[in-house]
C-alpha cells in the first residue's frame, strides 16, 4: 500500500502578478498581440527584486505555474536561481490567462500532493480576485491591508496552505505576506 501524503507538510503558495510589460501595438486588441507583450527593463528589475525577496524568506519553488503570456515567463526568468538543487518544474497553463479566478483555483487543486511550494505567475483581475478570496479577513491585519488598494504589476501574496491541494479554499490557507508596491 502506498504511503498517504503528509497532511502535516508545510505548503507555501505564492500568487504573483507578472512584472511591468510593454503595451500591445496600438490598435491591435487581439489576444495574440497581448500574449506577446514582453517585460520592460523596469519590469525585469521588478521581477528580479521579487525573486531576491522570495529567496530572502527561504521560498524555493518546486512547481512554477505560468500563463501562456510572454510576460509571465519572462517574470519567472528574471527572478534568478532559487538554489543549487534541482530546478523546479515549470508548467505553462492556458487556464491561467483570462479564464477567471475559479480556473486558477482548479489548476491548483490538480497539483500532486508531493509538491509543497508553488508559485503562480498570472494576470489581473483573475489573480487579484483569487488573492482576495483566499486572504479573507486577513486583510484587516495592518501589514496586509495594502491588498485592498489593488494588485499592481509585480505584486505577490504568500500563503501557508494547511491541507491538501485538492481541498484548497479560504479556510485552508493563511496569508503570510503581501508585497504590492
Amino acid at each position: 500500500m502506498a504511503a498517504a501524503p503528509d497532511a502535516a507538510a508545510t505548503r507555501t503558495l505564492v500568487l504573483m502578478r507578472h512584472a511591468e510589460a510593454f503595451p500591445g501595438p496600438y490598435g491591435d486588441p487581439s489576444p495574440h498581440s497581448d500574449l506577446g507583450r514582453p517585460l520592460t527593463p523596469g519590469g525585469r528589475r521588478q521581477a528580479h527584486e521579487r525573486g531576491t525577496q522570495l529567496r530572502e524568506i527561504g521560498f524555493v519553488p518546486e512547481l512554477v505555474l505560468i500563463s501562456p503570456a510572454m510576460r509571465s515567463g519572462e517574470t519567472y526568468a528574471a527572478f534568478g536561481p532559487f538554489s543549487t538543487t534541482a530546478a523546479p518544474q515549470v508548467r505553462q497553463d492556458g487556464r491561467l490567462y483570462e479564464c477567471g479566478s475559479a480556473s486558477i483555483l482548479d489548476v491548483l487543486r490538480e497539483v500532486p500532493e508531493n509538491i509543497n511550494n508553488i508559485i503562480v505567475i498570472g494576470h489581473n483581475p483573475d489573480l487579484y480576485h483569487l488573492v482576495m478570496d483566499l486572504a479573507g479577513h486577513a486583510i484587516d491585519d495592518p501589514d496586509k491591508i495594502i491588498l485592498i488598494r489593488g494588485f499592481p504589476v509585480a505584486s505577490l501574496a504568500c500563503f501557508t496552505v494547511h491541507g491538501p491541494w485538492h481541498a484548497l479554499a479560504r479556510k485552508q490557507v493563511s496569508l503570510t505576506r503581501a508585497l504590492c508596491n
